[in-house]
C-alpha cells in the first residue's frame, strides 16, 4: 500500500437521528444542528479512526423537517470508547468540522446506514460524498491543502469505473497484502500475540521492519506463527487492515517510544502538560514534519541534554533523544504518528485503560539482558546463542520452525520482532497490561501516564 494510502483520513457517509426523533434508537446526541456523541454498533466503530471525516445526513423526518432528508454538514472522529455496558455498542465523540446554514439538499441520500467513501468504492457513493464537500467548500468551510488536493484525486476518478462495486454495510474492500511467511504447522489454535522491529529510516526499506506472531500453546511454551518483513507502510497496512490471524492477537509489541520526556514533551507543546493528555502529543506530531521535528530535539538536547523518561531508567533504555546506534528520533516520530493514526483499532497502554486489541512500547534489547545473552562476537553465532537462549527460557520460551530459524539467523530484525512479540505476550500473561500508572510505578503514576511505559522486561 502507498505510504499516501496508509494516512489518508478515511470519508464516510452516516445518516444519524437525533435522540428526540420518535423512529430514534439510539441516545444520539446533537448541539446546535449537528451531532456530537453517538451510539453506534461495534462493528462500525472498530473501522473508525480518530480524524476521519464524516458527511452527516439526517434522514427524513416529521420532528425535524428543516434537515428532512439533508446533509447537515461534516464533522470530524475526535473519540472512541466502548460501551460500559454492552461490549457490542461503541460511542463515538464527533467535532463539527463545517455546518451548513441551510441544509444541504443533494438530490440524493446514502443507500445505507454507514458508507465508506474512499477511492476504490462506488463511484455513486464518491460522487456523493464529493457534492457534500464541494458544497461545503462554496459554503466557506477550508479543509487543510492535504485534504483539498485528496478532493480533487477523488473528483478525477470518478466515472473512470463503471459503478458496479459492491458495497457492505459491514465490509470494507480488502487491501492486497502479499501472503506472510507461515508456519507449515496448521493455523493457531492458541492465544497470539504479536511484536514488530520498527524502523525509522527515511527511504522505509521493506526489510528493515519485520512483523512477528507468536501463539501460546498449552505447555506455556510460545510457537512462531508468522513472521515477515513488511516495511512502515506495510506494517501500519496490516495494523489497519487486519486478517483472520492478525485480529486475534491480543497485543502489538512495537520496539520504539511511544512518549517524551515530560520536558521535552511541554516543549513541543508550549506549556504544561495539557489534561486531555498523551493525545494531545500525538495531535502535535500529527502537525509536524520530520525535519521540525529532528531540528526541535536537537534544539532541545544542545540546551538540556539527553535527559530520560522515568521507564526509560527503570529499564536502563535509551532515551527517545538519542540520535545514535540507534538513532531513536526518525523512529520516536514515525512510530508516535502510526500508534495515533490507529488509536482507533487499538487500546494504547499506558495512556488508556479501554479493553480491546493492545499497543505496548517494548523493548527488545533490554529483554535480551534479562535472558543473559552471552557475548558473541561472529552475528550468526550471536544469533544462534539468543535463539537458544529463547528456547531454553525459563518462563514462555520460544520455539520455531525451520524456516523461521533461517529468517532469524540472517536477519538481527527478524529476531528483535520475535523479542517485541515475547514482550507482548509476557506482559499480557502476566497481568502487566491491567496495571494502571500508579500500580506500575508508585509515586510516579502521572508521570508515566503522561510519558509511557515500556512492558514485557520481567523475567
Amino acid at each position: 500500500m502507498p505510504i499516501e494510502d496508509a494516512r489518508r483520513r478515511s470519508r464516510w457517509m452516516m445518516r444519524i437521528l437525533e435522540w428526540d426523533d420518535p423512529r430514534a434508537r439510539y441516545p444520539n446526541l446533537w448541539h446546535e444542528g449537528m451531532p456530537r456523541v453517538i451510539l453506534a454498533f461495534d462493528t462500525i466503530a472498530s473501522r473508525l479512526r480518530l480524524s476521519d471525516w464524516i458527511a452527516v445526513y439526517s434522514p427524513a423526518s416529521q420532528k425535524h423537517p428543516e434537515r428532512s432528508g439533508r446533509f447537515v454538514g461534516i464533522a470530524r472522529v475526535t473519540g472512541l470508547r466502548q460501551s460500559a455496558h454492552d461490549s457490542s455498542l461503541a460511542w463515538v465523540d464527533l467535532e463539527a468540522e463545517h455546518r451548513f446554514e441551510t441544509p444541504f439538499d443533494a438530490g440524493e441520500e446514502p443507500r445505507r446506514v454507514f458508507l465508506c467513501c474512499d477511492p476504490g468504492w462506488s463511484d455513486r457513493e464518491v460522487g456523493l460524498f464529493q457534492k457534500v464537500f464541494d458544497a461545503a467548500v462554496g459554503a466557506g468551510w477550508r479543509p487543510d491543502t492535504e485534504e483539498q488536493e485528496k478532493a480533487a484525486q477523488q473528483e478525477s476518478r470518478i466515472g473512470e469505473g463503471n459503478g458496479n462495486a459492491a458495497i457492505a454495510e459491514h465490509e470494507a474492500p480488502p487491501t492486497p497484502i502479499p501472503a506472510p511467511l507461515r508456519s507449515v504447522r496448521a493455523e493457531p489454535r492458541g492465544r497470539l500475540f504479536g511484536g514488530a522491529d520498527y524502523s525509522g529510516d527515511m527511504r522505509d526499506p521493506k526489510d528493515a521492519t519485520w512483523l512477528a506472531v507468536v501463539e501460546l500453546m498449552e505447555t506455556n511454551r510460545l510457537r512462531i506463527v508468522r513472521l515477515e518483513a513488511t516495511g512502515r507502510a506495510g506494517l501500519q497496512s496490516r495494523l489497519r487492515n487486519a486478517d483472520a490471524q492478525l485480529q486475534r492477537v491480543e497485543a502489538v509489541g512495537l520496539d520504539f517510544p511511544f512518549g517524551l520526556p515530560l520536558a521535552f514533551a511541554e516543549s513541543l507543546l508550549g506549556g504544561p502538560f495539557p489534561e486531555e493528555g498523551w493525545w494531545a502529543l500525538a495531535r502535535r506530531f500529527e502537525k509536524m514534519s520530520r525535519p521540525e521535528y529532528l531540528i526541535a530535539l536537537q534544539e532541545f538536547r544542545d540546551a538540556n541534554g539527553e535527559i530520560k523518561r522515568l521507564t526509560d531508567e527503570a529499564a536502563k533504555a535509551f532515551s527517545p533523544l538519542h540520535r545514535v546506534h540507534p538513532d531513536l528520533g526518525p523512529m520516536t516520530y514515525h512510530g508516535i504518528r502510526l500508534i495515533a493514526e490507529e488509536r482507533s483499532r487499538y487500546a494504547v497502554r499506558p495512556f488508556e485503560s479501554t479493553r480491546g486489541r493492545l499497543l505496548l512500547e517494548v523493548y527488545p534489547g533490554g529483554a535480551l539482558r534479562r535472558l543473559q545473552a552471552e557475548r558473541v562476537t561472529e552475528a550468526e553465532e550471536r544469533h544462534s546463542a539468543i535463539l537458544s537462549l529463547l528456547r531454553r527460557a525459563e518462563r514462555y520460551p520460544v520455539d520455531m520452525d525451520e524456516q523461521f530459524r533461517r529468517r532469524c539467523l540472517e536477519k538481527r530484525d527478524a529476531l528483535d520482532a520475535v523479542l517485541a512479540a515475547r514482550c507482548a505476550a509476557q506482559a499480557v500473561l502476566g497481568g502487566e497490561t491491567a496495571r494502571g500508572p500508579e500500580d506500575l510505578a508508585p509515586g510516579e503514576g502521572e508521570r508515566v501516564r503522561r510519558e509511557g511505559w515500556i512492558y514485557g522486561l520481567t523475567e
